[in-house]
């Protein structure tokens, strides 16, 4: 065998190893922490918006959350390995662990509207289970769930789309607004304003896509925000490719705000890399997540 065929044989395994890896890569599932704690304000504009990059869980923080959550987002029902009951399982650990405030539902329960019957059941099981738990279930839609009808009733959690609660802690009574956006599709995309809410405790803002924050202006930019959609890019390449060319419309990710936890304009933002697969059933370097997300007022 000469040179050529050695390389080209090499060459292969690598690609046949690649391909096999991101069929499996979704299988697998990251049970994370992070602790959102507020950020100084910041009065730049959304052309000048500044981000840093904060780490998930502070070396040395030993101080009490006031809220903790459990954050999952993007199943995309029509290709998700991670089951529903690895969630549940996710959700009951983290409750015997410490009260749970809520359980949250970032977006985009299917890719397509074929795909609703697999969401609703998905969806169901963890409203099952956060029943059993007494533990609220709330959600707002992604992009690709406005295919789909009634999600909210049909699938078991409460809608947060365009209003707001105030969230009482379990641990310390301490306060906080809980809202949500929806989100019209990618398609004559309309980016919503946040609502107007007259009462004075920090606000925690649930959006699907991340880039919401940046049609805020300074005053109305919340202290905390959740969201997903990015998928962690889902399959990373050489030279950030999968933003410069299959997420180009996505600003964020193109700014640096991936997945993990951010300083975003005065607000703090998690961002998770979702469960399932949108399009294309694959992962690189881009574990499934569900995130025990830990708030300090």
């Amino acid at each position: 065998m000469d040179k050529i065929d050695v390389v080209l044989t090499a060459v292969s395994a690598i690609i046949l190893l690649y391909i096999l890896w991101c069929f499996i890569e979704p299988f697998f599932l990251d049970q994370d922490k992070a602790i959102l704690e507020k950020s100084p304000a910041d009065d730049s504009s959304a052309d000048s918006i500044s981000i840093k990059k904060l780490p998930m869980v502070q070396n040395g923080l030993k101080k009490d959350t006031d809220f903790r959550f459990v954050f999952f987002s993007d199943t995309h029902a029509e290709w998700c390995p991670v089951s529903s009951k690895r969630i549940c399982e996710s959700i009951r650990k983290a409750h015997v662990a410490e009260p749970l405030d809520a359980v949250i539902f970032g977006g985009d329960m299917c890719s397509y509207k074929q795909g609703a019957v697999k969401g609703f059941k998905y969806l169901n099981a963890v409203s099952s289970c956060c029943k059993e738990l007494n533990i609220p279930f709330y959600g707002v839609s992604g992009n690709h769930d406005v295919y789909v009808s009634n999600i909210p009733e049909k699938a078991g959690f409460t809608s947060l789309d365009n209003t707001h609660l105030t969230l009482t802690s379990r641990k310390t009574g301490s306060k906080a607004v809980l809202t949500g956006l929806s989100d019209t599709g990618r398609k004559n995309r309309v980016w919503h304003k946040m609502p107007e809410l007259e009462e004075n405790e920090p606000v925690i803002l649930i959006v699907h896509d991340p880039d919401a924050l940046l049609h805020f202006t300074p005053s109305t930019r919340p202290e905390f925000m959740l969201s997903g959609h990015l998928h962690g890019g889902q399959m990373k390449f050489p030279f950030r490719i999968e933003f410069c060319v299959l997420r180009r419309h996505d600003k964020l990710p193109n700014m640096g705000a991936v997945q993990g936890v951010y300083n975003i304009g005065g607000t703090t933002v998690f961002i998770s890399r979702g469960l399932g697969c949108g399009v294309m059933p694959f992962r690189f370097l881009s574990v499934p997540e569900v995130t025990v997300v830990g708030i300090t007022l």
